[in-house]
């Protein structure tokens, strides 16, 4: 049996609230600890609860997620956060992996795709929303990165790298990588080891998360 995570909700939209406690309804190992309004009453909240994932909002009145994100990862860092917002500017994005939240969801993503997320969170493991994970990694592409990349500069990703990159961001796993490219998932698997060797990281959310850091650094 999987085991329990403990989930509180930031949104100030009672009818998205309603969405999300149906969302979460989909996940049996879930428990609601509550759904609150704003960056302040989360804050309380998590403090007195300690609960394994926040799932916030950006744009909220009294305190917004960046710095409840922030305030959050200094004062419990065993939460994870995860982003789930209307928000796609780049500097947002950049923003809130900068504060420390562990995954970036648009609010047109599927419920699945939100129960993945804090699932994935939950092991400390990224997830990031397709748009968002196209957007991270399209700067590979291009061998003329700016020094100031925590990316080795000397060191351009194929297209095909650039491309499992992203999936991984996604949270795919390798079979399901060579089965959606129509690859042998051995082939996935070396791309994988050169992506690792290339960005300098011993595993696929080290990866992930350093496509952002090297975006950040600009």
């Amino acid at each position: 049996m999987a085991s329990l995570i403990r989930v509180v909700v930031v949104d100030d939209e009672p009818a998205f609230q309603n969405a999300l406690k149906k969302t979460l309804s989909l996940m049996p190992e879930c428990e609601l600890v509550g759904i609150v309004k704003d960056g302040v009453e989360a804050f309380d909240l998590c403090r007195a609860s300690s609960p394994d994932v926040l799932l916030t909002d950006i744009n909220m009145p009294r305190m917004d997620g960046i710095e409840l994100i922030t305030k959050i990862r200094e004062t419990l860092p065993e939460t994870k956060c995860v982003v789930l917002t209307v928000n796609q500017e780049d500097e947002t994005i950049f923003d809130a992996f900068r504060a420390g939240a562990l995954g970036y969801l648009l609010k047109t993503s599927t419920p699945q795709e939100v129960v993945d997320a804090i699932r994935f969170a939950h092991k400390g493991e990224a997830k990031i929303t397709p748009k968002v994970a196209a957007r991270l990694v399209s700067d590979f592409r291009d061998p003329r990165r700016e020094s100031k990349s925590s990316i080795p500069v000397n060191y351009a990703l194929s297209d095909r790298e650039s491309e499992i990159l992203e999936l991984i961001a996604k949270g795919l796993r390798n079979k399901e990588i060579a089965d959606l490219l129509g690859i042998a998932e051995k082939t996935v698997k070396n791309h994988v080891s050169n992506i690792l060797k290339a960005l300098q990281v011993n595993s696929r959310t080290e990866a992930a998360m350093k496509a952002v850091r090297g975006k950040m650094t600009d």
